[in-house]
């Protein structure tokens, strides 16, 4: 007796594009009535594959900031090519902020929900996340440090991302001007601060 060929393999779902999808959902519903099942329904694929993906819209929010660290990581090299680290450290700032800002007030909202008083479970993951995109700053930039010196620039670097980015989400302007003046200007007086204490944290470290 003949065997059945077995049944053709299910195309793999397009994670990209079901996080398109539920981006373009929640842009249009907001981010707090965003569904998984409706993610399905308009990206025409099972729930539990789409479940599988992202078990909650918390996990949505985390791949869209995952892909703007992805942005980082991949910064081209002619952008890296300045002598001076705060230089190319501006660019590579700037490029996590580009690419979050098709979907800047949504970004904000995925924040603000995080921070929710019923989210306590968010908190520490956050704290984690932000150490961790500061820390690709730095290195992305080649900002040279160790010790007390490198401590001071994670400090640093961490009030710099946060000032920058209470910015950016109001930030309407065309090409996100306000957001690049406020990070110019906070880099060019932290450079100037570690510039004078820099030599004492080397020692130190």
């Amino acid at each position: 007796m003949a065997r059945r060929p077995p049944p053709p393999e299910a195309p793999a779902v397009d994670r990209d594009r079901i996080l398109e999808v539920a981006l373009a959902l929640a842009e249009e519903k907001g981010f707090d009535q965003l569904r998984l099942s409706e993610v399905a329904e308009r990206a025409g694929v099972p729930l539990r594959e789409v479940a599988a993906l992202f078990p909650d819209t918390d996990a949505i929010a985390n791949a869209w900031f995952a892909r703007a660290l992805d942005a980082v990581w991949s910064t081209p090299p002619e952008l890296l090519a300045d002598p001076d680290p705060a230089v190319r450290l501006e660019a590579v700032m700037l490029r996590w902020f580009e690419a979050l800002a098709p979907h800047r007030t949504l970004t904000g909202t995925m924040i603000r929900a995080k921070l929710w008083p019923s989210h306590p479970h968010h908190w520490v993951p956050m704290i984690f996340a932000l150490s961790r995109l500061v820390h690709a700053f730095l290195d992305v930039a080649r900002v040279p440090g160790r010790g007390a010196e490198r401590a001071a620039q994670e400090i640093g670097g961490t009030f710099l991302t946060l000032e920058t980015l209470a910015v950016f989400l109001a930030d309407p302007s065309p090409g996100l001007e306000r957001t690049r003046a406020v990070l110019r200007r906070s880099l060019e007086g932290g450079v100037a601060v570690l510039r004078r204490v820099g030599p004492l944290l080397s020692r130190i470290g």
